[in-house]
């Protein structure tokens, strides 16, 4: 793709490529990737959809995480997670340990 740069526009470039201290002909093009390097890095990506895959193996995972979890800390009506965290965290006076 050829671009048309308009003569200030060229010589503001030159300048800042003095200033920069870049020389030969290849200056105004370190100049220019130099201000395309600093514009993408300060915009973010547009996020896009999940693939149905990459909707599966996200469902996988969190199903993995889940039994692992109820593996981990099998909780029922007798044993909740609201005691378990209390026995966990709280001493007899009901004073963090």
């Amino acid at each position: 793709m050829t671009t048309q740069i308009k003569p200030e526009t060229a010589a503001r470039i030159a300048a800042l490529a003095t200033r920069l201290g870049f020389t030969g002909s290849d200056a105004s093009d370190r100049v220019l990737q130099l201000a395309l390097d600093h514009l993408e890095s300060q915009t973010k990506e547009k996020p896009r959809a999940m693939t149905p895959a990459e909707k599966a193996a996200e469902k996988k995972r969190w199903a993995e995480i889940g039994e692992r979890n109820r593996t981990m800390y099998p909780f029922e009506d007798s044993n909740p997670p609201s005691k378990y965290l209390q026995d966990e965290l709280y001493d007899e006076s009901a004073l963090p340990k």
